[in-house]
Parts: structure tokens; sequence; C-alpha cells
């Protein structure tokens, strides 16, 4: 097809990457005493071209303490914030999701890590796992909570909208025995702890289908077998996390990183001064919620047993990048003819769809403005995006980027590319909406290597 012959050519009319070489032969032997569990480069060509990460475990220290859709795999978030950053910086992640970015800043030790997110499931999930706590302090508590659920009687019965939709009648009782235990702990950071393991069993006994991230209801746990036993599940989560917290405490209990979680919109400027930040990492949305990973959804279940105040879990996904179609300027158009092709091709076969990829990349786009009143001149703002399939087009969302950034102020130094092997995500979609009609969406990612220059 013409439109994928034509933005499919390399563009190079942005790329000057000896700066970007330069500093990371400078900077190579950061990497001498390397933690195992974290990837070495041999040379210098090694660093430019390994970024798979095929053997190594993403759910180490507090990473492992809780799912979340298409998570940032904490040794590419190592790996760049060792070149990028030293103990003197200021980190900062605008889609910031369970935090990756900002526990790998805890565990090198940088200076302050920011971390902007809208989704507030998404903020307690960074907090706890930002947050060590003494492993035999919370062993204690869990004791206790052990104790207090074999002989508590009296307790509430927790409701939501649509509770019993999704739990049978006796998790429901249970569950509601926990939460009761767990919320009278008087330590804020062991109750959140306990808090996350819990949400870990909501999922797990919850009536959902755990092979997505959109809400369905899984009809094969409406039988009478299906009953799991929520102690039991809650022991598990617990146990696995108390390890890999004792893991991370003993990393971290010394670490002087100032970690701030921002629940805002990247969309818009948030309180962080202009040119302080030394570094920007983030892995943004591939695509709007309704038709890539909807995190609301998500999160929904966990956050209603979590805290039943926030009522905004239900919309959230409206609120994300592209996530509300109003009428569009189409400015965005005369700022990447990569865009402007693409999005003619798309409305051809459905004017919908169209109007929905240019909300998502006119809001990107807002994210990449804010993004430059933050960082310092001459640093990095590195993004890990994917190019995903629209009605059988191969949106270049690399060269998308590339182009929007360079109208705000980036230069583009450099486009990597790594397979998705570690995120869960959805790899195929129906373009066309007719059963059986399927298309790879992801298959591959862009790290992509914005530099703010000084004129």
């Amino acid at each position: 097809m013409l439109i994928n012959d034509v933005v499919m050519q390399p563009t190079s009319s942005n790329y000057k990457f000896s700066d970007l070489f330069d500093l990371i032969e400078s900077k190579i032997d950061v990497y001498n005493n390397e933690d195992e569990f974290y990837y070495k480069p041999i040379d210098i060509m090694d660093w430019y071209y390994e970024w798979d990460f095929k053997k190594y475990n993403p759910n180490i220290f507090s990473h492992g303490f809780h799912q979340y859709p298409a998570k940032f795999i904490p040794q590419l978030a190592r790996k760049l914030l060792r070149i990028f950053t030293d103990q003197e910086s200021v980190v900062l992640d605008n889609f910031s999701g369970s935090g990756t970015t900002l526990v790998e800043s805890m565990l090198l030790n940088r200076k302050v890590a920011i971390g902007i997110e809208l989704n507030p499931f998404a903020c307690f999930m960074a907090k706890v796992k930002t947050t060590p706590i003494n492993y035999q302090k919370l062993n204690l508590f869990y004791d206790k909570i052990k104790k207090d659920f074999s002989f508590l009687k009296n307790y509430s019965i927790y409701s939501f909208h649509n509770i019993e939709f999704w739990f049978k009648e006796k998790q429901i009782q249970d569950l509601s025995k926990l939460r009761d235990i767990i919320m009278d702990i008087d330590d804020e950071n062991a109750k959140n702890f306990f808090l996350l393991c819990m949400s870990e069993v909501v999922r797990r006994v919850s009536l959902t289908k755990h092979n997505g991230f959109k809400l369905h209801r899984d009809r094969s746990k409406l039988t009478e077998n299906f009953n799991p036993d929520i102690l039991w599940h809650f022991s598990y989560f617990v146990n696995r996390n108390l390890f890999l917290m004792k893991e991370f405490y003993n990393k971290t209990r010394n670490s002087k990183t100032e970690i701030k979680i921002i629940q805002g919109d990247s969309r818009h400027i948030q309180d962080i001064e202009k040119n302080s930040v030394d570094f920007i990492l983030t892995s943004p949305p591939y695509g709007d919620s309704k038709t890539t990973v909807a995190y609301g959804q998500f999160s929904r279940l966990s956050w209603q047993w979590i805290n039943n105040n926030d009522l905004d879990i239900n919309k959230i996904d409206q609120k994300l990048l592209g996530g509300t179609i109003g009428k569009q300027d189409k400015e965005i158009l005369a700022y990447s003819k990569t865009l402007n092709l693409q999005y003619n091709e798309i409305k051809t076969k459905d004017i919908k769809r169209a109007e929905e990829v240019i909300s998502f990349y006119t809001d990107l786009y807002q994210s990449i403005k804010c993004a430059y009143e933050y960082l310092k001149k001459d640093k990095f703002f590195v993004l890990v995006t994917g190019n995903r399939t629209v009605k059988n087009i191969f949106l270049r969302t690399d060269l998308i980027i590339s182009e929007i950034s360079s109208t705000v102020g980036f230069k583009t130094e450099k486009i990597l590319h790594r397979n998705i092997i570690n995120k869960r995500m959805p790899i195929k979609n129906s373009p066309s909406n007719k059963k059986g009609e399927i298309s790879n969406t992801m298959l591959k990612e862009s790290i992509i290597f914005l530099k703010k220059h000084s004129e």
C-alpha cells in the first residue's frame, strides 16, 4: 500500500546522534559494578543493540508487587538511567503508571524522582512500591491479620455498585472481613502494603476473565466449582511480596531519593519547576484506552475495594490520551507529514477511527509540550512506545513523535527498536470489527531519543 511505503522510509533530517554516541562512550564504565538482576553491556555497540532482555526477570524488588498493564521493564529503565543520570539528577516520568522509573531511581539513589499519573490506583501502587518497610515489622502485622481473620465475627459487609455481579457472596464476605482487619492497622505504610496484596486477591477471586485488561465476566466461574479461598490467596501474595520487600528494603534503606508522585494530567503543566529536570524517561500509552489497553477497567475493581470514595475510576479511560473525541481542529496534521498521510488513509476506511487517532496524537503532543518546559537545555527525553495498527494501517508513532516534537524544540538523536517480550498487552485486534478478521497491533517498541538543544 502506497501510504505505508511512504512512511516506512527512514527519515534523517533530524538525526544527529554523535552527541548520544559520545555520551554513551564516556559513561559506559558506570556498568562495571552492575547488579546481577540487570543488563551489563559488553561495549558501546552492544548497548545500542540489546533491548529485549529475554533472560531477565522483570518482577524483581518491589516491581513484582502487583500486575499492571504494559508495565515498563525495570532492566530497560535501569539501562537508560545509568547513562543519562547520576546521583544529583532530577528524573521525571510523565506517564509513570505503577512507578517503574521511580523505583529504579530509588535503587540508583538519584536525587529526585517525579511521577505524573492520572490513574489513582496506579499512583497508589507507585506509592507502595517506593516505600521501603522493614519486613520483620510487616511480618508482625501479617501474623495479627491471620489471627484476626480466624476469630473475627463482627465486621461490616463492604459494598459498591455492581459488586454482586463481579464477586460471589462468600468471597464478598471474606474480602470484607479482610479489608476491615487491614484498615484497622495504625501504620499507614504497612496498611497500604497489605491493601495492595489484597488487590491481587481481588483480581484472582473475582468473576472476571484474566486473559486481557478489559472487564469481562467469565461464565466458567459461575459454577459451584469456583469457590476460591480468600485467606489462602492472600497468604500467597503476602509471602511473595514480603520476600520482594526484604530485597527492596535492603537495597534502598539508605537511599536519599525524594519521591514525588503527582496525580495529574501530563497534558497540563504540573507543580514542577521550569528547566529543572535532568532526564525524562517514559512509556506513554500506545493509543486510546478503548482500542489498546483499558487501564481504568483493569484498575476498577481493585480500587473500589481499596478506596470506594473515588468514583472517578469508572471514567478514567475517558480521561486518558485520546479518551474523549471532541471537535478536532486538525492543527496536529500540520506538524507531522507522516500523521497527515496516515490520517487521510484511515479516513477513507472509517472517519470515526480517523478522528480517534487525531485525538490521541493531539493529546500526546500536549504532553510533549509540557515535558519540554520541565527539561533542562541539552538534556534528553526518552520515550518507549509502540507502532500500532489501525484499520490495517501501520501507524508510525515513532516518526510522528519525532516530527511533532521538532515543532516544540526537540531534536531526534536516534530511534532504536526492541521486541515486545515481557509486557502483557494485546498483540492482535480486529480492524474491521468483523468476526475472524484480525491483524497484528504491536510486536515491537520504539525507543525515541529526543534532546532539548540550546539555540
